[in-house]
């Protein structure tokens, strides 16, 4: 019996060791599979978008030019095709106007919305690089997101909220509840609801078939903060904004006065953020990381669960979502300024299939997620600059604060 104890110890080390190999090779495949395409600009990049058919990414540059980059993900290379001459001044948003069957002309040529520091908004044909349509914005556009393949909503300095139609020469809906910019839009499920952040720390909910005060269905309450990013998720009942400060704060569908939960783990401010499922979003903060968040989920709840992309010691402007939802694309400030990665290891993570990495939850000892919308023990980062492009979000109607008051209370937390 002692024998076979001592022969068992050896086969069972050999079988620990085997284990360890084939996992050590799975991670170093992983790492291969992941390893990101890098796309340099020619100038400092601030959005950038997936072509909806083909192999192409849009990249919005400070000279105002959109550049259209064609890549190939199993080479790993990428060819600059054509730059569009889209703006004077800096361009910080462009989106893609998709819409009609596969068989339409709508459909093989989509049209290239973009917004701009110099006060214009355009519609660009990428194939032609003819402007096809452009408005005035009230002030300097700094996010877009489109709606169909007319209509497109833009977010300027200011806080103003204007919807356009493209058959149409002025704006269709406007919006001026919020007194500093809007840093981000999402779509509610509905389609006909859309949240936004703002500068001054409110997420406001707007009807998108009503204009001016009628149109507000909600603003929540101003926060102590700055929302820079905005998604939807759990099928549409939990709205996810990114801070100035680090921590994401979510709200319930339905109940915007003040955030339902907070989820701790970024020490700088988050300025991008993407849904890739339900209960899982990718999150770009200032310290050039992405990282893989939970939210409600069963298995792992609401937690940062690990980094799976880095640009270094560069902020991550934007995180944008292929269309076949296998990878996506972050920006930043060095060159390469835009890198494409497989979503191989965030999907990993939300399996559960991945420990969490050593410095992927930065979130203080006994310092719990709370309920409380006081967040005034949270650590400040520096104040961003307006002229970045940025998302944010926070605000309900609710409360039952006027207008004025909303605008007096603005003010008072901007001189703070």
């Amino acid at each position: 019996a002692c024998s076979a104890l001592v022969l068992a110890a050896p086969a069972h080390a050999r079988a620990h060791r085997q284990a360890r190999t084939r996992r050590a090779r799975a991670m170093a495949a992983s790492a291969i599979e992941d390893e990101p395409l890098s796309l340099s600009t020619t100038q400092h990049t601030f959005d950038a978008q997936f072509h909806p058919r083909e192999p192409l990414l849009a990249a919005a540059t400070i000279t105002g030019a959109v550049e259209l980059h064609r890549f190939d993900l199993s080479e790993k290379t990428s060819e600059l095709v054509r730059s569009l001459e889209c703006h004077k001044e800096s361009c910080r948003a462009a989106r893609f106007l998709v819409g009609g069957s596969s068989g339409s002309k709508e459909a093989a040529a989509p049209r290239l919305a973009t917004a701009s520091a110099s006060c214009f908004t355009a519609v660009t044909d990428i194939e032609s690089g003819k402007k096809l349509w452009k408005a005035k914005l009230r002030a300097a556009g700094n996010t877009l997101i489109a709606l169909d393949e007319q209509r497109f909503a833009v977010g300027d300095d200011d806080g103003g909220v204007a919807l356009y139609d493209v058959r149409q020469k002025k704006a269709a809906v406007c919006y001026e509840e919020n007194s500093d910019f809007i840093s981000d839009f999402a779509r509610g499920k509905d389609e006909r609801t859309l949240c936004a952040t703002s500068g001054d720390g409110t997420l406001a909910v707007y009807d998108l078939r009503k204009s001016g005060t009628k149109g507000l269905v909600a603003m929540s309450d101003f926060q102590d903060d700055e929302y820079l990013s905005l998604d939807i998720v759990r099928n549409g009942t939990k709205v996810v904004c990114g801070s100035q400060t680090g921590p994401l704060a979510i709200f319930s569908w339905g109940d915007f006065g003040d955030l339902k939960d907070r989820v701790r783990g970024h020490p700088m401010s988050v300025d991008a953020l993407i849904k890739i499922s339900e209960d899982g979003i990718l999150t770009g903060s200032s310290d050039g990381k992405v990282r893989v968040v939970s939210i409600y989920s069963k298995e792992l709840g609401n937690a940062v669960l690990g980094i799976c992309a880095d640009h270094g010691e560069y902020p991550i402007e934007q995180l944008t979502l292929s269309p076949c939802q296998e990878f996506f694309a972050s920006v930043s400030h060095e060159q390469p300024a835009v890198r494409i990665w497989s979503l191989g290891m965030a999907r990993r993570f939300l399996a559960g299939e991945v420990p969490g990495q050593a410095g992927a939850k930065e979130q203080d000892e006994g310092e719990p997620d709370s309920d409380d919308s006081d967040d005034s023990d949270a650590p400040k980062g520096k104040k961003k600059q307006p002229k970045k492009k940025r998302k944010k979000g926070g605000a309900i109607v609710g409360s039952g604060k006027t207008h004025a008051q909303r605008q007096a209370a603005s003010s008072f937390f901007g001189g703070l």
